[in-house]
Parts: C-alpha cells; sequence; structure tokens
C-alpha cells in the first residue's frame, strides 16, 4: 500500500499544479484574458474528457505477456507527462496573445492526453489490487490519503503570489520554481506505483474490441449516476480564491497579513479534521451508513456551510477567521467523499464483469477521469465568464491597484454562493443511485466461486 499511495502522492501534486494552478498563471503571468482563458481551457478539456473513454478501452483491449494491463502504462507515461506538465509554466514571451493561446493548447493537450492513459491506469489498481471487496476499500483509502498530500504542496505557492510576488521573486519565477519541483519531482514520484502488486490479471488473449468496452458502459449504472452528478455540480458561478484574497491583507499587531498566507495556514488547521477522517474512512461509512450516504451528507454540508460563510463574511480578520473554523463542518464528510465514491466505482468495475464477464477497470477509470475533466472544463469555462462579469483586471494586480466596485461588490457573492447552485443539483444522481449491500455481496460471492474454477 505504501508504495501506491506514493506514486498518487506524486501523481496529484502535478495535478494539482498543472490542472489547480494554469488557469492563474495564463491570466497573470501570460496576460491572456480571462473569457479566452476560460474557452481555452473548457475547450481542450473537453477534448481530452472525451478522449478518456477511448484511452480506457484501449488499456482494456490490450493485455501484456503476465496478464498486467495497468502498471505498465504507468511506466510508459510518467516521465512525459512530468516533462509537458513543466512546459505549461515556460513563459516564453511571445509576441502575440494568439502564439500565446496555440502554445498553451497544444502542450496542455499533449499533457492531457498522455495524463489519460495514466490516470486511468494508475486508480484503475483499485480495483485490480485484490479481488475482495475489503482490500479494495482499503487501498481506495491509501491511495487517497496520498493524493490528498500531493494535492496539498502546489497550495504553498499561493501565498508567493501575493501582489507580484513575494522574497523579491515576481510571479513567474515562483511558477518556474513550483513547476520544477511539483511537475518534474511529482512526475518522477508517481512512478514509486511500480511497486504494486496488480493481483487481479486477466490472460492475453482474452482481449474485446474498443467499442465492446465502451458499450460496456451501459452496464455501469453507479459510474453513469456519478458522472451527472458531478457535472451538475460543476454547473455553478465559481472563481479561485487567488482572485479573491490576493490583494487582501489585515492588520495584525504592528504590522499585515496577508489574506493568502492566512488562508494557507487556516486552511491546512481546519483541513486538519477532514484528512484525519481519511485514516478512518472505511470504518465511519460503516456508522453513517454506507458509502454512499457519506456522498449525500456532504453536499448537504457544503451547502450549509457556504450559505453560513456568506453571512460570516471576510471583513475583519476575525469574520475571516471565522468564516474558516465553519468549513471544518464541511471538511469531515468532504474529507472521505472521494474515498467514498472511488471504492462504489471500483466495487462497479466487479458488477459489470458479473454481467458481462469482462473486466473494465480501464473504461471505468478512464469515464472517472472524463467524470472529473468534464465537470473541469465546465467549471473553467463558467469561470472565466464570472471574472468577466466581475470585471477583473489582471494588471491591477501587477500593479499592486485595487479592483474596481463592481469586483468589490460582486465578488463575494459569486466565491460562497455561486457553488451553492452546483452542490444543490448534483444531490439528484445521488438520491437516485441503487447498489444495496446484499447485491453487492452477491456479486463478491459469485466472483469469488468463478475465479476459483478458473484462477489467472
Amino acid at each position: 500500500m505504501t508504495n501506491y499511495a506514493l506514486g498518487l502522492t506524486g501523481q496529484n501534486q502535478l495535478y494539482a499544479m498543472a490542472g489547480g494552478r494554469f488557469f492563474h498563471f495564463c491570466t497573470n503571468v501570460l496576460m491572456i484574458d480571462s473569457v479566452v482563458v476560460g474557452k481555452m481551457t473548457g475547450a481542450i478539456t473537453v477534448f481530452d474528457a472525451l478522449n478518456d473513454p477511448v484511452a480506457g478501452a484501449l488499456i482494456d483491449n490490450h493485455r501484456f505477456r503476465d496478464g498486467r494491463k495497468l502498471l505498465p502504462w504507468i511506466k510508459l507515461t510518467s516521465i512525459p507527462i512530468a516533462l509537458t506538465a513543466f512546459l505549461l509554466f515556460i513563459n516564453w514571451n511571445l509576441p502575440s496573445e494568439g502564439l500565446r493561446v496555440l502554445y498553451c493548447v497544444v502542450v496542455y493537450v499533449m499533457w492531457d492526453i498522455l495524463y489519460s492513459f495514466q490516470d486511468a491506469s494508475l486508480w484503475g489498481m483499485t480495483a485490480a489490487i485484490h479481488p475482495a471487496g475489503g482490500q479494495r476499500a482499503r487501498a481506495t483509502q491509501w491511495a487517497d490519503i496520498g493524493a490528498m498530500l500531493g494535492g496539498l504542496l502546489p497550495g504553498l505557492l499561493m501565498p508567493m503570489l501575493s501582489g507580484d510576488g513575494a522574497f523579491g521573486l515576481d510571479q513567474q519565477q515562483w511558477y518556474l520554481i513550483f513547476a520544477v519541483g511539483m511537475c518534474l519531482g511529482g512526475g518522477t514520484l508517481a512512478m514509486a506505483s511500480l511497486g504494486t502488486t496488480e493481483r487481479v490479471r486477466s490472460l492475453p488473449g482474452e482481449e474485446t474490441s474498443v467499442w465492446k468496452n465502451i458499450g460496456s458502459l451501459r452496464y455501469n449504472y453507479v459510474l453513469l449516476l456519478f458522472l451527472a452528478s458531478e457535472v451538475l455540480k460543476s454547473c455553478a458561478p465559481n472563481v479561485n480564491e487567488m482572485y479573491i484574497y490576493q490583494q487582501m491583507s489585515y492588520p495584525l499587531g504592528d504590522g499585515f497579513i496577508h489574506a493568502t498566507v492566512l488562508a494557507t495556514i487556516l486552511g491546512a488547521v481546519t483541513g486538519l479534521p477532514g484528512s484525519a477522517a481519511k485514516f478512518f474512512a472505511t470504518k465511519i461509512a460503516e456508522r453513517a451508513g454506507g458509502m454512499k450516504r457519506v456522498l449525500i451528507i456532504t453536499c448537504v454540508a457544503g451547502i450549509v456551510v457556504r450559505v453560513l460563510q456568506y453571512f460570516v463574511g471576510i471583513s475583519t480578520l476575525p469574520r475571516f477567521i471565522l468564516m474558516y473554523l465553519v468549513d471544518v463542518i464541511y471538511g469531515l464528510p468532504n474529507g472521505i467523499s472521494n474515498i467514498a465514491m472511488r471504492t462504489m466505482i471500483s466495487d462497479s468495475v466487479e458488477y459489470v464483469e458479473w454481467k458481462t464477464g469482462e473486466r473494465t477497470e480501464g473504461i471505468t477509470m478512464a469515464v472517472r477521469n472524463l467524470m472529473s475533466k468534464m465537470s473541469g472544463a465546465i467549471q473553467k469555462y463558467i469561470q472565466g465568464y464570472s471574472l468577466h462579469f466581475l470585471q477583473f483586471k489582471p494588471e491591477l494586480v501587477k500593479a499592486n491597484r485595487p479592483q474596481n466596485d463592481h469586483f468589490k461588490k460582486w465578488i463575494w457573492p459569486v466565491f460562497r454562493l455561486g457553488p451553492v447552485v452546483g452542490l444543490v443539483l448534483s444531490l439528484i444522481p445521488l438520491l437516485v443511485l441503487r447498489y444495496p449491500d446484499s447485491l453487492k455481496q452477491q456479486v463478491e460471492d459469485e466472483m469469488a466461486e468463478r475465479r476459483a474454477i478458473r484462477p489467472l
């Protein structure tokens, strides 16, 4: 489990950098208009989201000689992914916005296509690491812990971008430093997962067609409902926290504390309960009434917390601190929500094999990626228009000048209440979802009998 968790740590620190900071890099370093960035990142993410099922089907359609179909893909893609992610954060000072957009599109598409193969394979291991459901749940739990740790590291970049930068370095220089550590370093660390054992295998010669693998998705209603939930969640106004905190500070003693520094500290502190909950995820889920119940509780808590935070506000330092403390209510269930979703998706691989006789780790995890990328594409597209509505001007950040009154009036409602719309919509598919424990146990028992007759 250790090697697997470390691999997810590396992969997610790279993804948090490339997927989470690229939008801000485009607007604030490359100085590309926010609407253009929203359209660009939204369009290329939609392309890659549609490409994910093809990548997953190709993974399912290929068997290596020893029956493995996942780990070899991780070995082939890790270093190229690291290099292309690093190139995303290089400013070549191209003379026109059109050329800068073209460069971003080409490099991002290269990175994203490679990432499709790696991510489907890496998370597919949650289904292939062991035939027993309990062991799969524990593997998912530790994988999510590793992913959480990796996702936290690029957050350290945010305080360095206050104003035009910190410690004498501008935003472009800080992005370059973090690209080396997070992208090149993360891609290398992802290879630690190669020390994991792929226990559930298929023999060479058992491959099916790509289209048959894609067609098998119609049996995976668990996955399709999760896809609908995630897409609906993203259909809401939103802005990244960087845009509201980047030019804020509060008096503290004889000086000031910048909001980005304070947000990083408070985010780490208030996130501890949710992070700690990951270590007890399976037991907490049992007490809550199952993995599905965890996801419903997370949505409801998110709605309540955002409304409370809106009324608390951030007009003073005590209110800013209280706003983050309220976030603990949401952080506890949210800390294990990814584990709950991925565990149910891993179980759905067994269900599809039970129904069709085919193992579909590749296509299943690829659609899980599609789920994330489609929702991310919609979110980025809407974020571009949200910033346009707010009349955000990156040149004012660079000049250390405040945004206009319209921005100041609407940034807080958009930031806190906008995502509530998506959370309400995302509840609908979760309430429809049905996969009772009795059916899950029946699937596991019958699959164990089949494997006993023809062990791999």
